[in-house]
C-alpha cells in the first residue's frame, strides 16, 4: 500500500489545543503547590505547637500526608481532586499513598489476605525496590568520590 507524501504529512499533523494545555499546566501547578503548602502547614504545626524536633516533625508530617491521602483515596475524594488538579496530585508522597490504596481497593473482593494483602504492594513493591536500589547506587557513588578524592 502506497501512501502519498501529502497524505502521510497530514496523518502526522497533530492538532494541539494550547489553551487546554495551559489550563492543565496551571491546575497542576496550583494543586501541587496546595499539597506542598498543606505539608508545610502540618510541619509547622508539629514544630511550633507540639514543640517537636525538626527531624521528628518531618517524619510525622510524611506519615500524616500519607494517611490523609490514603483516607481521601478510600472515600473517593482524591480521584476528584486528581480530575481538577491534574498531575499536581502526583506528588511522590501523596501519589504513592493513592496508588497503594487504589490498588488495595481494586482487589478487595478477592478477600483480605489474597486481595488486600497480596495486591496492595504490586505497584508499591516496584517503587520501593527502585528507591532502595537507587539510594544504594547513589550512596556507593558518593562513597567512592569521598574515598578517591
Amino acid at each position: 500500500m502506497h501512501i502519498k507524501k501529502e497524505k502521510y504529512q497530514e496523518l502526522l499533523k497533530v492538532e494541539r489545543d494550547y489553551k487546554q494545555i495551559t489550563k492543565n499546566f496551571l491546575a497542576s501547578f496550583i494543586m501541587g503547590g496546595l499539597v506542598c503548602l498543606l505539608g508545610q502547614l502540618i510541619l509547622t504545626l508539629y514544630t511550633s505547637v507540639f514543640n517537636l524536633e525538626t527531624n521528628t516533625a518531618r517524619a510525622l508530617m510524611v506519615g500524616t500526608m500519607v494517611l490523609l491521602a490514603g483516607i481521601l483515596s478510600a472515600i473517593g475524594v482524591y480521584d476528584r481532586l486528581g480530575q481538577i488538579g491534574k498531575a499536581g496530585t502526583v506528588i511522590p508522597i501523596t501519589g504513592f499513598a493513592n496508588s497503594m490504596v487504589s490498588s488495595a481497593m481494586e482487589y478487595r473482593p478477592e478477600g483480605f489476605i489474597l486481595g488486600l494483602g497480596a495486591n496492595t504492594f504490586k505497584l508499591a513493591g516496584t517503587v520501593i525496590t527502585l528507591g532502595v536500589v537507587s539510594a544504594y547506587l547513589v550512596g556507593l557513588v558518593r562513597y567512592l568520590f569521598e574515598v578517591l578524592l
